[in-house]
This record gives structure tokens, C-alpha cells and sequence, in this order.
């Protein structure tokens, strides 16, 4: 680091230094909000919770649910040595993490973006290499993870170019990166704009991950609710979407709508919100833990998902699937969810115009037969229904026929190759 960067890193810690009262109150208002782990919450401030075991340790960082998903088939990959430490930010993510990260990979919360809890964190965990998913950009979490690497990095063109009005920062933030492997080309080249000496165009380890794994029981208790019935899928939705979807599906010709409703919020917490917005339609409601509780009405019009892990067999009880994200919810850009997900599980899938954070994707998809894109909800709407309306009962396995995916590979193998070199 030149003498430039270090004075503005001195700035930039001198800064949060004089603001820790104000991430100590941050701290606390997520907490009261239940979105910081009360038994865990030492962790967001380095202090660490489990035993750091012997031997190198390589630190993996992402940010929540889709981040983790896509770093599983690389830390597959890599197998038990060395040490590997994966840290998350939400509650969510850190769910998910006791399900399904491979035996003996240790998951902590990311401390806070202050250089004290970032000195106690690499204090304790000596990290010899840190891997980071996708761009979750913070000043003191890039300087604390050693010969950084940035795997599956994008960058939209509206990030590009705000980061371009403050070039000086971002060269300054992204020096700390050594190689950067992009989702795109196009990726790659806003990011050697930036200042990333050594950025290539891979593709994305999501492109090598497993399909979800499906609760056979699980599933059969969804057939049973729906009785029979087509099934329309809202998968990872954001604020915004579920009231879009339920008007517009409200709003059809009942006659022309005898199908069921399954929304999956991206934050489950919000359910309950969900399920008030579905009731105010004047259909039957029942969140998933209900169902499986046996405390929901027998054949409910829509069910809200209300937990995590469970998205295969959602999408298994589908007969078509909208990704959530990408029909400009409140007016904000999200970049769509992983269309990847619905079609290893043989499911078309729809989505709107905003599916930024899969570009690369959208045409190989498209051309396969696999999905179809649309410019907002209401035609989005009108494609599903005549999907569902050519679909046989719900209680066969296989509702459509589906092409298959196409021949799509990730980089999960060269990333773990490249890990296990700078481990030597």
C-alpha cells in the first residue's frame, strides 16, 4: 500500500473510531429488530466462538443466503485441509450454514466494519488466505483478508459508475485484490477499470452447484394442501414483489385462476407480513409451519414460506416458478434470484426485466427453453397462466416437460486449485 493508501485507510479508521458509539447503537437497534443473534452477537464484534483448529486457515466471506449456496461446491472441492472458516453477515445465511456446510468447516459472523473487531477477528484466526464472494466491498474486512481473491465479482453498470465518480476510493479499496475472477467479461472489464490488476471472466461457482436437495415428506404435505391444483411459485422475493403478484393474481377472472399460490420470501421473517397482504385479498392463507403443524385450513389458496432450507421442495410442489427480484419492487433494482435453482429441478421458469445479477445467463437459458423473460408482472402473469392452465394434476411428478439445462460450467475446480496453491 502507497503512502496515499495508508492515509486514507488512517482516515477511514479514525472515522470509525469516532463513530463507535453509533455501531454500537446499529448493533443494538438490529438486535431489538431480531436480526442479530443475541447468543452470537459477540461475534459481530471479533470475539470468536469456536476453537481455531491447527494448520493454515483460509477465510471465505459472504454476505447472506445465494452468496453461501454458491461458495458449497468450491469448499466441496477443497475437502478438509486446510482449515476453512466461512463467515456470513445475516441470521438467514447463518441458518442455513449449520445445514449445510460440509463437515468441519467452522461458520462465524462477520465482525462489524471497525478496525478493532477486525484486529481481535485476524488476531485469533490468522487467516493465510481470504476468498470473497460476489462484492461485499468493505474497507476494513478487504485489508483484514490476506492475498485476497474475489471469486463470482459483478459489478452493474450503474456500481460502475458510481464508483468512477470517486475512482481515487475505489482503486484504493480494490488494491487489496489480487485476483479477481468475474461472473462476465463484462464484469471483468469494469473491474480492470478500476484499478483490479489481474480480473478474468470465468462465470460463476453457482453454475456448479448440486440441485437443492428435496423432503420427500415435506413435498407430499404440499400435494396434499394443494390438492391437485397447478402451482404457482414466487421464489425469493423481495418487499414489494408479493403485493405486485397478489393483486395481479387477485385480479384475474377467477374462473381463469383455479391455482394455488406458493410464496417464499427471500427473509423469512417477513411472512407474517406476507400472509397479512395475502389475506387482505380475501383468500384462505396458511404459512408452511402451519401445514406441517396441521393448524392451517385444509386446502389453503396461498402458502407463505416461513423458513429456510426448504426451497426444493417448494419448487418441487411448483408447477412453474417466478423469480423474485426482478420486477423492480418499490421501484428498486435487485437483479433478480438464481434462475439455476428451479431448472436443475426440471421447472420453467419466468422472470422480469431486472435479472442484472445473472446477464451472463438469461440468453443460454432463454435459447434452451428453460426460461422466459417479460417485461413486468402482468405479462409475466398472463405467460404463467397459460403454463398452469396446460398442466397436468399436480400430484404426478414431473407437471411440464422441460428441456434440459445446458451445458453450463462454473469455476469452482480452478478456484479450489487456486486456493490450495496459495496454501502451500
Amino acid at each position: 500500500m502507497n503512502g496515499r493508501g495508508w492515509l486514507l485507510l488512517g482516515g477511514y479508521r479514525l472515522l470509525t473510531l469516532a463513530l463507535t458509539p453509533v455501531w454500537l447503537a446499529l448493533l443494538l437497534v438490529r438486535l431489538v429488530q431480531g436480526k442479530e443473534d443475541p447468543r452470537r452477537l459477540v461475534e459481530r464484534l471479533g470475539w470468536p466462538t469456536r476453537r481455531r483448529p491447527s494448520g493454515p486457515l483460509v477465510w471465505f466471506h459472504c454476505a447472506s443466503v445465494g452468496e453461501l449456496n454458491s461458495l458449497l461446491p468450491v469448499l466441496r472441492e477443497l475437502g478438509p485441509l486446510p482449515v476453512l472458516l466461512v463467515t456470513t453477515v445475516t441470521r438467514t445465511s447463518a441458518a442455513l450454514a449449520a445445514r449445510v456446510l460440509p463437515a468441519g468447516v467452522i461458520h462465524q459472523y462477520v465482525p462489524i466494519d471497525h478496525w478493532l473487531a477486525m484486529l481481535v477477528f485476524r488476531s485469533y484466526w490468522r487467516p493465510r488466505l481470504g476468498v470473497l464472494a460476489e462484492a461485499e466491498l468493505w474497507p476494513e474486512l478487504m485489508q483484514a483478508m490476506p492475498h485476497l481473491l474475489l471469486i463470482n465479482a459483478r459489478m452493474s453498470e450503474r456500481s460502475y459508475q458510481r464508483h468512477r465518480r470517486h475512482c481515487w476510493y475505489a482503486a484504493w479499496l480494490l488494491a487489496a485484490v489480487e485476483v479477481c475472477l468475474a461472473q462476465s467479461q463484462a464484469d471483468a472489464q469494469r473491474f480492470q477499470r478500476l484499478g483490479v490488476r489481474d480480473a478474468r471472466a470465468l462465470g460463476s461457482t453457482k453454475l456448479d452447484a448440486e440441485p437443492l436437495p428435496v423432503n420427500a415428506a415435506h413435498l407430499s404435505r404440499l400435494r396434499q394442501a394443494f390438492a391437485g391444483r397447478p402451482v404457482l411459485l414466487l421464489a425469493s422475493s423481495h418487499p414489494g414483489e408479493e403485493k405486485q403478484w397478489l393483486e395481479a393474481w387477485a385480479g384475474c377472472d377467477a374462473a381463469a385462476r383455479p391455482v394455488a399460490l406458493l410464496l417464499a420470501p427471500r427473509h423469512p421473517q417477513r411472512a407474517p407480513r406476507v400472509r397479512e397482504l395475502a389475506a387482505a385479498q380475501g383468500v384462505t392463507v396458511a404459512l408452511w409451519s402451519e401445514l406441517l403443524a396441521g393448524a392451517a385450513p385444509p386446502h389453503p389458496d396461498v402458502v407463505v414460506a416461513d423458513v429456510i432450507g426448504e426451497m426444493g421442495a417448494w419448487i418441487s410442489a411448483a408447477t412453474v416458478v417466478v423469480m423474485g427480484g426482478s420486477f423492480h419492487p418499490m421501484g428498486q433494482p435487485h437483479g433478480g434470484q438464481n434462475p439455476l435453482e428451479p431448472v436443475a429441478l426440471g421447472r420453467p421458469v419466468l422472470c422480469g426485466p431486472d435479472m442484472a445479477n445473472f446477464s451472463d445467463l438469461i440468453e443460454p437459458l432463454v435459447e434452451a427453453g428453460c426460461l422466459q423473460q417479460h417485461s413486468d408482472v402482468a405479462t409475466t402473469l398472463a405467460a404463467a397462466l397459460a403454463l398452469l392452465a396446460s398442466a397436468p394434476a399436480q400430484d404426478e411428478a414431473d407437471p411440464l416437460p422441460l428441456p434440459g439445462r445446458p451445458p453450463l460450467r462454473g469455476p469452482s475446480q480452478l478456484v479450489a486449485a487456486l486456493v490450495r496453491d496459495r496454501c502451500r
